[in-house]
């Protein structure tokens, strides 16, 4: 029996598969405040005390984890950013003679205006939660 020999592709899968082995240790001194405010910061982004410090040590930046609340206003913004893409779709499906028609209508024209002016108001409450 012949033994398969393995492509290219199925040694590149096979060694982008291996866990990565940190054998070398860095260490620093820090006082006990310092220790607080890193184990603080590593949980505030969800991340080990060893992940959070290699990776500041590295040069880069983790970010916090959004709460819940800010989760929930995010899903909100992407539900806005839902609606507006649909109400574009659809002004645009209509025919431009009856597009006109509808705009010299006022009152079609004041409907619209209330609706989208409520749901630019929501999408500004939502950004003024992210910002605060």
């Amino acid at each position: 029996m012949k033994k398969k020999k393995n492509t290219d592709k199925e040694v590149d899968e096979e060694n982008e598969k291996k866990v990565t082995r940190r054998t070398l240790r860095l260490e620093a001194r820090v006082t006990k405040q310092e220790y607080t405010q890193a184990a603080e910061l590593a949980k505030t982004c969800g991340l080990s005390m060893s992940d959070y410090v290699r990776r500041t040590a590295l040069g880069q930046h983790p970010r916090q984890r959004l709460s819940e609340r800010e989760v929930e206003a995010l899903c909100s913004l992407t539900d806005a950013r839902g609606d507006l893409i649909r109400i574009a779709a659809a002004v645009k499906s209509i025919q431009a003679d009856k597009r006109a028609m509808y705009i010299s209508d006022t009152r079609f024209v004041e409907q619209w205006m209330r609706a989208a002016t409520q749901l630019i108001n929501r999408w500004s409450q939502i950004e003024n939660y992210l910002t605060e």
